[in-house]
């Protein structure tokens, strides 16, 4: 990420959480369990594969998984992107990009700048976050 686009986006997070864009879906959409896959920003060769929950919260989301801090994510901010969230996860700035598969389920696929990376995958209303 350049600093260009490092300073923008502090200078949004610093002015507050932005509310959907028109045509894109309120926080609600994204409500449900997820399964995590990816890489943890401490090394790039600890995998992760986990589970985890969104929860709409005001104009935004909380992303929480059965351990760790929870990643606050709201929309924005570049203008031109519709499908952008961004947000903060223990003091490091994560984006990540939405989009929907064919049962019109949020997919979202994310990248912090500790250099985690990770898609979360809907899973069925019925499967539960944490232990099981």
């Amino acid at each position: 990420m350049s600093a260009r686009w490092g300073l923008l986006i502090l200078v949004v997070l610093a002015a507050g959480p932005a509310s959907a864009k028109p045509g894109t879906p309120g926080p609600a959409y994204f409500t449900g369990s997820y399964e995590r896959i990816g890489r943890l920003g401490t090394s790039i060769a600890t995998l992760q594969n986990d589970r985890v929950t969104i929860t709409p919260e005001g104009q935004g989301v909380v992303i929480a998984g059965c351990t760790g801090a929870a990643l606050t994510m709201s929309f924005g901010p570049a203008f031109e992107i519709t499908n952008l969230m961004t947000g903060t996860q223990a003091g490091v700035t994560v984006e990540c990009l939405f989009h929907n598969n064919g049962y019109n389920r949020p997919i979202l696929t994310c990248r912090a700048a500790d250099g985690a990376a990770f898609t979360l995958w809907p899973l069925p209303a019925a499967v539960p976050s944490c232990g099981g």
